[in-house]
């Protein structure tokens, strides 16, 4: 295998949860050298998050972590000190990046604020990632997942219509601001190769929610340019007659059948005589209770991948609604090598999704699983000078 794309970038993790921690693991992945700097003794609050490997609660064994850091290495250091503020700041003199996830103006507080660290290295690209941003009304306010994406205005778009809003999928908020802080990051990184001018990147959960992908910046911008507000809208909606969700033998598949695809969609479920029956439209509500008859006892004859086949054979779009099982089992998954195994010293094996980037030469690659808190002390403090009665020291005064 060849050179990967981020080799040669050394980037300081600082980030103590999972939008801080996905965006590194980026650069970890493609084969940066990203220094984990966790607190001393307890470590990263992404250890003790469960779910746990065994089941069993304990800092090496939480699976966000171990997914969310592979790749990477890892040190203790007590930044509330300030021999640790000291070695932080020696840390930046040989890094390329440094991201952290502190409370806005912890960093300022003990010392280690851009304008400081840009003294030291001044092609420096540090990010900080908060809920609000650095500055603002809402500076200082506390939040979570559920909580950004409900103050982003979406939700109110997103559930049943006679219910409450509802979130979407747990933590997608923070692992897709993670991803765009990645870009972002990168982006003003290439930048000091041209002009070696670093840079300061202000990086706002709840902003990138707004400006995100999905349905928040059309919710915005309806509103903006219409003054209509997004309402929620009944699933079973449907186009004509067709349910979008069928029940098959052992489970649900989502189809789309347009007026076009109507009489292939009866020939396919066996109901084919029913094609040249006028009545049988599309459009033709009064048939619709009949119709929802026929489609689940035709469906109830197949498992829900083999229909997915079978009508995306005949060019109709047609997938089976997956459980996490269901994924993990997926023979097409399985086929392109998406699941990757690694050996942990204290979880055991495992297997977590690999990157999404593919090319000839594969710059995605595994290679280490997460480290255990401080596994690198030695190392990468080694490179500054201590020697091992150095680090017994460090670690008695509780700096590592």
């Amino acid at each position: 295998m060849g050179v990967q794309p981020l080799e040669g970038i050394r980037v300081l993790d600082l980030s103590n949860h999972i939008t801080g921690a996905f965006c590194t693991k980026q650069f970890a992945d493609y084969g940066a050298e990203v220094i984990k700097v966790e607190k001393p003794s307890r470590g990263c609050l992404t250890r003790h998050l469960p779910p746990f490997a065994g089941d069993e609660p304990h800092p090496d064994k939480g699976l966000a972590f171990l997914y969310l850091n592979m790749n990477k290495k890892s040190i203790s250091l007590n930044l509330r000190s300030a021999t640790g503020q000291k070695l932080l700041r020696e840390l930046v003199a040989n890094a390329d990046i440094l991201v952290e996830s502190f409370a806005p103006g912890t960093m300022s507080a003990w010392g280690l604020d851009y304008d400081s660290l840009e003294r030291i290295k001044p092609e420096l690209v540090m990010a900080s990632i908060s809920n609000f941003g650095q500055t603002g009304p809402y500076r200082d306010f506390r939040a979570s997942d559920l909580v950004l994406y409900a103050m982003g205005g979406a939700m109110s778009s997103t559930g049943l219509p006679e219910k409450p809003p509802i979130n979407k999928a747990k933590d997608a908020c923070l692992y897709e601001t993670g991803l765009q802080a990645w870009y972002a990051i990168l982006g003003v990184y290439l930048g000091t190769k041209s002009d070696g001018i670093g840079d300061y990147i202000d990086i706002s959960i709840m902003e990138t929610q707004l400006a995100g992908c999905e349905r928040r910046t059309s919710h915005l911008l309806t509103y903006q340019y219409t003054g209509d507000i997004s309402r929620r809208v009944d699933p079973d909606t449907k186009i004509g007659i067709m349910p979008r969700m069928i029940a098959c033998k052992d489970g649900l598949i989502n189809l789309v059948v347009g007026p076009g695809k109507f009489d292939n969609c009866l020939e396919l479920i066996g109901r084919g005589d029913l094609k040249d029956d006028p009545q049988w439209n599309i459009f033709n509500f009064a048939i619709a209770d009949e119709a929802q008859q026929v489609m689940e006892d035709g469906f109830a004859q197949k498992g829900k991948q083999e229909w997915a086949e079978i009508f995306q054979d005949a060019g109709i779009i047609c997938t089976p609604v997956n459980s996490a099982a269901d994924v993990c089992r997926d023979e097409h998954w399985q086929a392109r090598g998406y699941f990757v195994e690694q050996e942990h010293p204290v979880a055991g094996r495992l297997t977590f999704p690999r990157g999404a980037v593919r090319t000839a030469e594969e710059w995605w690659r595994y290679r280490a699983p997460a480290p255990t808190l401080g596994q690198h002390n030695r190392e990468v403090f080694g490179r500054l000078g201590c020697s091992e009665d150095d680090l017994a020291r460090l670690k008695a005064q509780g700096v590592i």
